[in-house]
């Protein structure tokens, strides 16, 4: 199965080569654990490749996601110029149509942007697409329409042959009972694990599926250093 590099070479290393291509992929895992960054890394070099990608954020301000991707030498202005990437900020258009409307008296629900009818709408010509958090879809919507959102999410990037990086915090993980993990290709989780005397923070990466390829069945510790995720080492997985 042809692969995508992920961007982060020590990842590519522990399942052969990269992303499965025209696979969806789902990363989740505590705040600050680095999935902005592994969606960031992908972004970049997807893009680098010569890619046509997509970024849909739903929590984030755009100018916050790009300074960070400046911040570890992983700049995506260059390809948001050349119209190689584009992104599509669901939070702050939910924040500009409540501001026109807010008048009328109609809140968030009322203006709330539809994910799917903008990747419906998306070009045959992209390749990559990052959605990051697509937990936020399980604050508004019970466990039902929360599987039958993202299994038509899944279906329309599958369908339009998208390598696809879900991006989905732990709470709404565990909110939605682990559902989006049944219904990828991939999930790797990261997770942190504190040591109280030392006063340092561990960072583990685990790639739990990885259907058609062989992963390691271990935690892989890695760092967030100035120029992104560095994997280290691994060890058995007795971790969390």
């Amino acid at each position: 199965m042809e692969s995508l590099s992920t961007g982060v070479e020590g990842l590519d290393l522990l399942i052969e080569g990269g992303y499965p291509k025209g696979k969806s992929i789902l990363i989740t895992g505590p705040p600050g654990s680095g999935k902005t960054i592994l969606g960031l890394h992908f972004l970049h070099r997807s893009c680098q490749e010569g890619r046509k990608c997509i970024l849909v954020l739903t929590r984030e301000l755009t100018e916050d996601v790009l300074t960070q991707a400046r911040s570890l030498k992983l700049d995506l202005e260059p390809f948001l110029e050349n119209k190689q990437l584009s992104i599509r900020n669901v939070f702050e258009d939910k924040m500009n149509k409540i501001k026109s409307t807010s008048k009328f008296g109609k809140g968030l629900c009322a203006v709330d942007t539809d994910i799917i009818e903008y990747l419906s709408s998306m070009s045959s010509e992209v390749d990559v697409v990052v959605i990051d958090n697509i937990g936020v879809m399980a604050i508004h919507h019970d466990i039902r329409e929360f599987a039958d959102e993202f299994s038509s999410i899944s279906i329309i990037l599958l369908k339009n042959g998208c390598t696809s990086l879900f991006i989905m915090d732990e709470d709404s993980y565990e909110l939605t009972h682990k559902l989006t993990g049944y219904m990828v290709f991939g999930l790797m989780r990261l997770t942190t694990q504190e040591n109280y005397s030392s006063g340092k923070t561990k960072q583990y990466l685990y790639i739990e599926k990885m259907r058609n390829t062989p992963v390691p069945v271990k935690y892989s510790l890695f760092d967030i250093t100035p120029q992104g995720i560095r994997v280290i080492a691994g060890m058995k997985s007795t971790v969390g």
